[in-house]
């Protein structure tokens, strides 16, 4: 069984939810931030950020977005207007294309990375470190 649900983002977006125990498999467009809890396969378009959560597994994947936060594993590739984070508990295996980087202490990244001038119009959001 497949649940979105959709709350605010802390800039007062929506926010929709791929939730624990679902299953996502196909193409997806969003245009509010996505947070994944549960499972996604299949490509991923987003004009905002993507955030894969602790217990969020995503595989096979080509994600287009803004911002990407990696906290649980990610298996594919990612092309980001701005900024890919993988915190101390995410893992990402493959390539990335974005103008910023951040792998924090604890976190595993296995593949390569392509760094880019930032998109139009794509500020790098503040980073508390």
């Amino acid at each position: 069984m497949m649940r979105f649900s959709s709350k605010k983002s802390r800039s007062g977006g929506d926010v929709s939810l791929i939730g624990e125990g679902s299953l996502f498999h196909g193409t997806l467009h969003a245009t509010s931030d996505l947070r994944i809890e549960g499972e996604f396969q299949g490509t991923l378009h987003s004009s905002g950020e993507v955030a894969i959560g602790e217990k969020g597994y995503v595989h096979s994947c080509e994600m287009y977005a803004r911002h990407v936060i990696i906290a649980g594993r990610m298996e594919g590739c990612i092309q980001a207007d701005a900024l890919v984070r993988i915190t101390s508990t995410g893992r990402l295996t493959g390539i990335v294309k974005a103008p910023s980087l951040i792998i924090e202490q604890g976190a595993v990244f296995q593949g390569h990375s392509e760094m880019d001038e930032p998109a139009a119009g794509a500020a790098l959001a503040p980073v508390m470190v």
